[in-house]
C-alpha cells in the first residue's frame, strides 16, 4: 500500500544533485542524476552514516566514512555486491515532489 508524502516544491532541488529530508521524522537521502530523483534510506549499511553526505558521482553514491558504494537506482551496495539498503519510489505531481515512504526492499 503507498504512502505518498510531500518532499517539497521542485524548484527546492534546481540545485546540486544531494539532499538529506525528514520525512515523517525520518532522514533520507534524496539525490538527482540527470534530471531524474532517486531516494535512499539515509544511513550506510556498515555504520550508518548519512548517505547525503556522501560523493556523488552519475548514479552511484560513495559513503564519506569509509568509502561505501551504493547504486542509488536500486540500492544495491556495490562494494558488497549482495546487500541493498532501502529505497523509495517519487513521483512529481504538479510541481511538488513526493515520495512513497512505503519504500522497497530489494532483494
Amino acid at each position: 500500500m503507498s504512502n505518498w508524502k510531500k518532499v517539497g516544491p521542485l524548484t527546492k532541488f534546481n540545485k546540486g544533485n544531494k539532499w538529506q529530508v525528514h520525512i515523517g521524522g525520518r532522514p533520507v537521502a534524496l539525490f538527482k542524476f540527470e534530471d531524474t530523483f532517486y531516494a535512499l534510506k539515509s544511513a550506510c549499511l556498515h555504520q550508518g552514516f548519512p548517505l547525503a553526505d556522501g560523493n556523488v558521482k552519475s548514479y552511484m553514491v560513495e559513503c564519506p566514512l569509509h568509502g561505501w558504494v551504493y547504486d542509488m537506482r536500486d540500492g544495491k551496495c556495490l562494494s558488497l555486491g549482495d546487500r541493498f539498503t532501502k529505497t523509495y519510489d517519487l513521483r512529481i505531481k504538479g510541481k511538488i515532489l513526493e515520495i512513497d515512504m512505503e519504500g522497497k526492499e530489494n532483494p
